[in-house]
């Protein structure tokens, strides 16, 4: 038993040895020694002001203790150190890498956006390989790296995250360029994003069969995003982002047999490109997609629902900012799995929302109305059960006193239907109910989340004991008509914690006073 407990005090002792305020002494020698280029090392971040980071410098002599230090709790050794936006360079330098050679447990360096153009000759990253058998995660983002650093960086073989993004990398890369990186046996999240590619991008990268996310946003990829051969090494990759773009086609990018397998891919975004209502046919093989977002393209008409439900896993589905006014057919969409849907800024017209009602898990759902004349009919989404947030806007103009009868009106008292809602959010709509009916009897008490956002409300409305919002915590009012006993109608509001109203209109404007707390308030 003493034994035992004598080695048990030679484990601590060892353990205490060479510890300095919390840290081991020679890591924190080893900080100071990288103070000369990452200046804010031992600085915490305090706000941002005029785009401007403000910094306090730590108080504490503990270098685990500090922000951009984190330690093992047992061993106090540094195992991640955050230097993004921690130089006080403003002209490209090169680094030594070997600085970092000390820290021998360490998982993780952050270094982005600290002008960093390359690596002093001799001493790049591939330095760090012999001794950092535990470096997982890269981020050299908004940098100036050049492709001559790949090299380099492909000796890291125990990393599995690597951030590249907003670099200087270009499509004139040598025939061994990324593909160097494909040595990187483990790395499943590879980020290249802002950086100027060309389309055989995906060629270069197929011999990268651990990958499961990629992301290659604003990269300059046009016209069709092909691939020529392929060693199928994409069957591990789970998210693919290819945003901001002007790619037009996925040719047969994603057909099995003359392309690549994505069995398991389950995020695409396709955002801010060209597409047009041909790219659905061309995704029908993603049996397994969970999320797809093709906001921003050049979608428009009806979408034909065929292809669309041949995605039968999805839970996502993002197509604002296109120019989509309905589905074919009208009630096709069978997207049984489906929880948040995004058609916001669209062409939709009221009929809309009877080719919703077949999504009876839907969670989340936000949506635009450009055209409409009469009141938005809610029944068709009464199958809903599930849904808990409901943003709705009209993109007619009806704000003024002179329209106020005309445009596109909503009824508070048909949300009395949805008793699993807990935020809604209306934008330009005029409320032109009188009084809310008996029916409605706490049917609201799930409501939370309140915004009402260049709305006409009647200024004749009264409340009825209806009307429960009680559990209501945050109400916005803000550029609406509102009547001067808006807020005694929505009474009594005993779980208010968070009042917004701006511009109001100063005829109609509620009084702010009570028990709520206001967070900001104007009136014109």
């Amino acid at each position: 038993m003493e034994s035992k407990w004598l080695a048990m005090v030679l484990v601590v002792l060892s353990l205490g040895s060479g510890l300095c305020d919390g840290c081991l002494e020679e890591e924190r020698f080893a900080l100071f020694q990288l103070k000369p280029f990452f200046e804010f090392i031992d600085y915490k971040f305090q706000d941002l002001i005029n785009d401007d980071f403000v910094y306090e410098k730590e108080s504490s002599s503990n270098c685990c203790e500090w922000e951009r230090v984190e330690c093992n709790p047992i061993t106090r050794r540094v195992t991640h150190l955050f230097l993004n936006y921690s130089s006080n360079m403003e002209i490209d330098w090169y680094l030594n890498a070997s600085l970092f050679l000390p820290f021998e447990k360490l998982q993780s360096i952050f270094l982005r956006g600290n002008f960093i153009t390359g690596c002093v000759a001799n001493q790049g990253f591939e330095r760090l390989s012999s001794k950092l058998d535990k470096l997982e995660n890269l981020d050299l983002s908004n940098n100036h790296f050049n492709n001559s650093i790949l090299a380099s960086l492909s000796e890291l073989s125990s990393l599995k995250s690597l951030n590249l993004a907003g670099n200087v990398f270009t499509r004139s890369n040598p025939t061994n360029g990324i593909e160097m990186l494909s040595k990187l046996n483990n790395l499943e999240t590879l980020d290249l994003s802002f950086n100027r590619l060309a389309n055989n991008i995906l060629s270069q990268l197929d011999g990268f069969a651990s990958l499961k996310s990629l992301r290659l946003e604003y990269c300059e990829l046009k016209r069709t995003l092909d691939i020529q051969e392929s060693n199928n090494n994409w069957m591990n990759l789970k998210e693919l982002y290819l945003g901001g773009n002007e790619i037009k086609s996925l040719g047969s990018l994603f057909h099995e047999k003359e392309g690549m397998k994505f069995n398991k891919l389950e995020v695409l975004s396709l955002n801010g490109n060209l597409f047009n209502n041909s790219v659905f046919s061309s995704l029908v093989e993603l049996s397994n997609l969970k999320s797809l977002d093709l906001s921003g393209n050049q979608l428009e008409g009806a979408i034909y629902t065929k292809d669309l439900n041949a995605l039968s896993n999805l839970e996502e589905l993002i197509l604002d900012y296109n120019e989509v006014n309905g589905f074919i057919p009208s009630q096709g969409l069978r997207l049984m799995n489906l929880k948040h849907l995004d058609l916001s800024n669209n062409g939709f017209n009221n009929s809309i929302l009877a080719s919703l009602a077949t999504l009876p898990n839907l969670k989340t759902l936000s949506i635009g109305i450009s055209q409409c004349n009469g009141l938005i009919d809610m029944k068709d989404l009464y199958g809903l059960g599930k849904l808990e947030e409901l943003t709705m806007a009209s993109y007619i103009d009806a704000y003024t006193e002179a329209d106020a009868d005309a445009g596109c009106s909503f009824s508070l008292q048909s949300l009395g239907f949805f008793p699993t809602l807990n935020t809604l959010s209306l934008d330009g709509f005029n409320i032109n109910e009188t009084t809310m009916a008996s029916y409605s009897r706490n049917n609201f008490t799930s409501l939370k989340r309140l915004k009402l956002l260049y709305c006409n409300v009647n200024k004749n409305l009264t409340r009825q004991e209806g009307l429960n919002l009680r559990s209501l915590e945050e109400l916005e009012l803000s550029y609406s008509s509102l009547p001067s006993n808006f807020i005694q109608v929505f009474g009594p509001l005993i779980s208010l914690k968070k009042l917004t109203a701006s511009d109001i209109d100063g005829n109609n404007s509620p009084p702010m006073h009570g028990r709520y707390s206001i967070f900001s308030y104007s009136s014109f």
